[in-house]
């Protein structure tokens, strides 16, 4: 006999464990772009215009922020208070650090993906290893919200840890039902 709560919990654990799946492959991308970009500005950085020459040719690359951004402070605020005068490394710092964040949380979809496949390969929900993984991703999410504030991360990390003591109680529960079997 099947159990349906089971089935639905196996139903929506794939679900979204597929589209954790394609927001991670969008996040990696992402970071490539913010990498690559990066790169191609320090490259350029003593270009006064922007303008490369190759083979007799040029062209002109064009950085992913405007000087503006940088005159308004838009970037982030620690590169920013380094008063950087070259726009081109301003603007490559900055998509290196944007790099660096997207690539934290795609690291942290990953592990929130793999709580998720857990719930679907297993007969129970309430395994050591789905509470082993739902802990290692309530830490690093909670380390990821402070860089935003630190009440949020906060409630964040609130939240997961009683997450886990309730997926605490669910294994004794489970266990307490499997033995009575």
């Amino acid at each position: 006999m099947k159990n349906t709560r089971i089935e639905e919990i196996k139903k929506s654990a794939t679900i979204t464990a597929n589209v954790l799946n394609v927001i991670r492959v969008i996040t990696m991308v992402a970071a490539i772009i913010a990498l690559v970009s990066g790169i191609i500005c320090l490259l350029c950085q003593n270009k006064v215009d922007g303008s490369v020459i190759y083979d007799g040719g040029t062209f002109r690359v064009l950085p992913p922020v405007s000087q503006e951004a940088m005159i308004n402070g838009e970037g982030f605020d620690f590169i920013n208070n380094l008063n950087i005068e070259n726009f081109m490394v301003w603007a490559a710092l900055n998509c290196f650090v944007a790099a660096a964040a997207i690539a934290i949380v795609t690291i942290v979809i990953v592990l929130i993906r793999k709580v998720f496949v857990e719930l679907r390969d297993n007969d129970t929900p309430f395994t050591e290893n789905v509470r082993n993984q739902l802990k290692i991703t309530g830490i690093l999410v909670t380390i990821s919200a402070l860089m935003e504030s630190l009440a949020i991360a906060a409630i964040i990390g609130l939240s997961f840890w009683c997450l886990y003591c309730v997926f605490g109680y669910g294994m004794e529960l489970q266990k307490n039902d499997d033995e009575t079997l």
